[in-house]
């Protein structure tokens, strides 16, 4: 876990210079954590790059909060966003035939909790699912045309993961679906930080006991200020390039070049000094304002992209998508790091990665299942047979009334069978 955080943090100051403030009041405390994700969107719509970007957003009612690792204009897997439309036109189509209100049936009926059944045996011979919606069947074919649609530039979310093996997991695999969930947590909650008012500083305010129309500090004010006149004078100075995509390699070696992925307004002149800005925006009321101005100056498309879908390459955005209609792509990605020491402080060396595509469904029917479990609606279950090697690192092994239950009736069943056995009942056991 430690050399796992060395990494992020080597990964961060590639990127940012990390400079300590002192803070002595609670809201300047939150104040701070407010303006790194705004000195984050600016570092991702000037550099094309930014990472340890803290989001908020509810999961079933109840407050959450993560950091992304990294959001890049750089697309890591383009064969993968190639195949974007078809994969959402497919599995709308699939679940068509499934009433709206039922949460993931497909994934549900595969499990063996749903008693493996195979969506062939749900109907009988003689019943027909209904036909795919036709705009089903145009977004299919939209994926043919991408080629000439016009180029939206995209961001595109990543998490980072150290590991000491040097095998890197499958998408499918029991290991990755921690990451697959966390991952689009993220993309969920990042979106609906742009497009709603889910959370709001009120909220914050109440959960950590704060006050959100109290003045920051003149300390907290004049130190933070004083950090990046010289980052937003650099930014102002640039001559416009409007061809310029950046590339997260441009956050190194060409730190003083501007991207304006959007005309910005009047309210964010990228010419003041932070501690104007602050100044400005002095409580966390105004200061939270101004956050999601400019979440919503970096994320939302611009009024050129009414023609095509502002999420994927295709002329329509996925109905599985209509609840997220950001230029944040829903193509995810876990790059994998190995947390063994390099020679010389040389980079960790890059394992590989895994990317998907977000399919809401099947996080919101996991995430229904787990949240009646933390409220006290159902008893806890036990990993199958197969992943019984987590028991090996669980914490509450010993104590597990699940895994006793496992062990008893694993135990009678050997008892029963050696009985059958003896008696002559079995043969050549």
């Amino acid at each position: 876990m430690k050399l796992g955080s060395n990494i992020h943090k080597t990964l961060e100051d590639e990127i940012y210079t990390t400079v300590p403030v002192d803070i002595t009041t609670k809201e300047d405390a939150l104040a701070l954590r407010i303006w790194n994700i705004i000195q984050g969107l600016r570092m991702l719509r000037e550099f094309g790059i930014t990472r340890e970007l803290e989001v908020w957003g509810l999961v079933d009612g109840e407050l959450v909060t993560g950091v992304i690792d990294q959001l890049s204009y750089d697309c890591p897997d383009p064969e993968l966003e190639a195949t974007a439309a078809t994969y959402y036109a497919d599995i709308e189509a699939s679940r068509a035939i499934l009433p709206e209100y039922q949460m993931s049936l497909s994934d549900y009926l595969l499990s063996p909790t749903g008693g493996g059944r195979l969506l062939s045996e749900v109907y009988g011979q003689d019943d027909t699912p209904p036909k795919a919606d036709p705009l089903d069947v145009d977004m299919a074919n939209s994926s043919q045309e991408s080629d000439n649609l016009p180029h939206l530039p995209r961001i595109y979310l990543t998490d980072v993961k150290t590991r000491g093996s040097g095998s890197v997991p499958t998408v499918k695999s029991s290991s990755f679906r921690p990451t697959l969930l966390q991952l689009q947590l993220y993309y969920h909650m990042l979106n609906r930080l742009v497009l709603s008012d889910d959370v709001t500083i009120d909220l914050l305010a109440s959960r950590y006991n704060l006050d959100p129309n109290r003045p920051f500090t003149d300390a907290f004010i004049s130190e933070v200020g004083g950090l990046n006149e010289q980052f937003f004078d650099a930014m102002s100075s640039q001559e416009f390039d409007p061809d310029y995509i950046p590339t997260p390699q441009d956050a190194i070696e060409h730190p003083q070049r501007h991207y304006p992925s959007q005309s910005q307004p009047d309210s964010l002149p990228s010419s003041q000094d932070s501690a104007t800005i602050l100044s400005t925006h002095n409580t966390l009321t105004t200061l939270w304002t101004l956050m999601k101005s400019h979440l919503r100056l970096t994320f939302l498309p611009s009024s050129a992209a009414t023609h095509s879908s502002p999420s994927i390459p295709s002329e329509f955005q996925p109905r599985s998508l209509d609840s997220y209609p950001t230029i944040l792509s829903p193509l995810l990605t876990a790059r994998y790091l190995s947390s063994k020491p390099s020679a010389d402080l040389q980079p960790p060396r890059v394992l590989g990665s895994r990317s998907f595509l977000f399919d809401p469904t099947s996080m919101s029917s996991y995430l229904t299942d787990q949240m009646h479990w933390w409220r006290g609606g159902r008893d806890p279950r036990g990993v199958e047979v197969m992943e019984a090697w987590k028991c090996r690192i669980c914490e509450f092994r010993d104590e597990c009334e699940w895994r006793r239950e496992r062990e008893w009736l694993f135990a009678n069943r050997r008892m029963g069978r050696k009985s059958k056995v003896e008696g002559g009942v079995e043969v050549g056991v």
